[in-house]
């Protein structure tokens, strides 16, 4: 008779305790992630935050010590000789754009094998643009380099299907799994230029959709907002708290279950 007893108790002890919190009821998502500037003196307490089980930084190596996975990248082709550790790793930080990485596409071909060599899989470089309009990644393409899965940024509005929209055209068209390694409603320039451009509800229902979508594709791999540090593409206000976008990103999970 003791063994019912037992169980009993168990039983009332939990209900009694009420119930569990959301973060222990729902684990965090693996493709959810995060760009973390590091430089800006970003670190642990922004990625427990965020709960992501992911982050980059723009850089092979990180100081950061956490349980999220770091995941490197080779910006350009200056720093090719950096020492990545991790099974994956990112390629070239919009090549396409003067201000970034700004590569002709014969250099990066050139060192593209080093790139490669360095992980298991690798992604391809970041157009600032719309892939399936960049020349220059057509013509990167052309040399069949090794690409595992296509890296892409979005910076469109707050419009969850033309989101949605845009991403099934890239998988169609390069027939790869996608990483969207920097999404949001707008860039960190729009949002100091326009930074009410789209409102708090409307972007934390942009997160929600898009986030459901994501989740429950199989060939979208990762996915990673970037914090506009402005305006209500923030993940973070003045004092460092989670605005009503980073605490929509934070629960985001909760919405693709």
């Amino acid at each position: 008779m003791k063994r019912p007893i037992l169980l009993l108790a168990i039983f009332a002890a939990t209900f009694c305790a009420g119930p569990l919190p959301v973060s222990a009821q729902t684990p965090v998502s693996k493709k959810k992630g995060v760009g973390l500037a590091e430089r800006h003196g970003l670190g642990v307490a922004q990625l427990n935050a965020l709960d992501v089980a992911w982050f980059y930084n723009w850089h092979a190596d990180t100081t950061v010590k956490t349980g999220a996975k770091f995941v490197p990248m080779i910006f350009s082709e200056k720093r090719v000789g950096s020492h990545v550790v991790g099974d994956t790793v990112l390629g070239y930080n919009e090549p396409d754009n003067e201000k970034q990485s700004n590569m002709p596409v014969t250099d990066a071909l050139a060192h593209w094998a080093a790139v490669a060599g360095k992980a298991r899989r690798v992604g391809s470089p970041a157009m600032a643009g719309n892939p399936l309009k960049s020349e220059w990644l057509q013509a990167f393409m052309k040399g069949h380099p090794k690409v595992d899965f296509i890296t892409v940024h979005w910076y469109k509005g707050a419009d969850a299907k033309h989101f949605i929209r845009d991403l099934e055209e890239i998988h169609a068209k390069f027939n790869k799994p996608v990483w969207i390694t920097e999404f949001a409603p707008q860039t960190a320039g729009s949002s100091e230029k326009e930074p009410q451009k789209f409102t708090d509800g409307q972007v934390s229902q942009f997160i929600n959709e898009t986030i459901r979508w994501m989740e429950s594709t199989p060939w979208v791999e990762a996915y990673a907002w970037h914090d506009s540090k402005t305006g209500t593409s923030a993940l973070f206000d003045a004092s460092g708290e989670l605005t009503a976008t980073g605490k929509a990103y934070a629960a985001a999970k909760h919405a693709s279950h």
